[in-house]
């Protein structure tokens, strides 16, 4: 019996640290593998990688073949979540921080409160979720504060573009994930997952045609940094850290394992100070412990208001 609880025990603590530690150093592998491919072909690949392993998994355990309607919904999602809220996220990394893309990233409970109408008058009835509201718009406005000022004049006119991507990439996974509890394809979750990344995969090829990155890419050229990055990001980062964070939901509070929203910004932060030179403002560090303390409040109270 003892021993059973140490076992489980450590499949707890090993479970925080793959979401934790592989979500918190994904930011960073987008960086590199951006250093081989450009952002859509880049993101193409990894969706591939991710949605063939998993859709082979479940064919291999004998899941059944979706029917149509549920490949429509996957397409719908991989559209919404996986392009709008990853691609985006790849696209502007471009231009801004590792760091400070993970902390806008960090926004999406204050964008499940407010776009989760059907929950609002619980959620606007607990002054913690409408103070953590008002601090997150606050951190935000500071994030934009040097532009907004005029007071930084390196601010280029591409780093407030991917600053307002990586917000709006947020909102699309917020706003995807609610029609998806709402409207959920049949099937497992897993074959569900599958098909979102080779949906998106295909979605995220065709924009890297439009935007004309098809002449930059030349995979003879990719080095073994970046594929190595590549790689870690469709598997570690797409699929293991999917699989820690589902079980630790069925043996922890939502609320708890929520807590990887707070701790991969301060991991993002710190690996890209520490390998890529990468520097934050005074005003930026204000803005991102303004937004992790907003997400905090709201995403702890949200869930106990949930659950009353």
């Amino acid at each position: 019996m003892a021993q059973r609880q140490i076992s489980y025990r450590l499949l707890i603590i090993i479970a925080f640290l793959c979401i934790y530690l592989i979500w918190g150093t994904t930011y960073m592998a987008i960086r590199i593998g951006l250093d081989g491919l450009p952002p859509f072909m880049m993101a193409s690949v990894r969706f591939i990688m991710a949605g063939v392993l998993l859709v082979a998994y479940c064919l291999w355990t004998g899941q059944k073949w979706p029917k149509f309607h549920s490949m429509v919904r996957n397409a719908f999602f991989a559209l919404i979540i996986m392009v709008g809220g990853q691609g985006l996220l790849v696209w502007s990394e471009q231009y801004i921080a590792t760091g400070y893309a993970s902390v806008l990233v960090a926004t999406i409970p204050l964008w499940f409160v407010i776009i989760d109408k059907s929950n609002w008058k619980l959620y606007f009835s607990n002054p913690y979720i409408i103070l953590g509201v008002i601090l997150g718009f606050i951190g935000i406005l500071t994030l934009f504060g040097e532009t907004l000022s005029g007071e930084s004049v390196s601010t280029s006119r591409l780093e407030l573009i991917a600053t307002c991507l990586v917000l709006i990439g947020a909102i699309s996974w917020v706003f995807g994930t609610l029609l998806y509890k709402s409207y959920p394809p049949r099937d497992s979750m897993y074959m569900n997952l599958g098909w979102q990344f080779i949906f998106a995969s295909v979605i995220s090829l065709l924009l890297s045609g439009v935007l004309g990155e098809y002449s930059h890419t030349d995979f003879s050229n990719v080095g073994m940094r970046a594929w190595s990055a590549i790689i870690y990001l469709a598997l570690p980062g797409s699929i293991v850290g999917l699989v820690a964070y589902t079980w630790l939901l069925t043996q922890k509070p939502a609320a708890v394992v929520g807590t990887y929203a707070f701790v991969n910004p301060i991991i993002a932060v710190l690996i890209g100070w520490l390998f890529a030179n990468e520097t934050i403002s005074s005003f930026q560090l204000v803005g991102m412990l303004i937004i992790i303390v907003s997400a905090v409040m709201i995403n702890l109270k949200r869930r106990q208001v949930l659950k009353a």
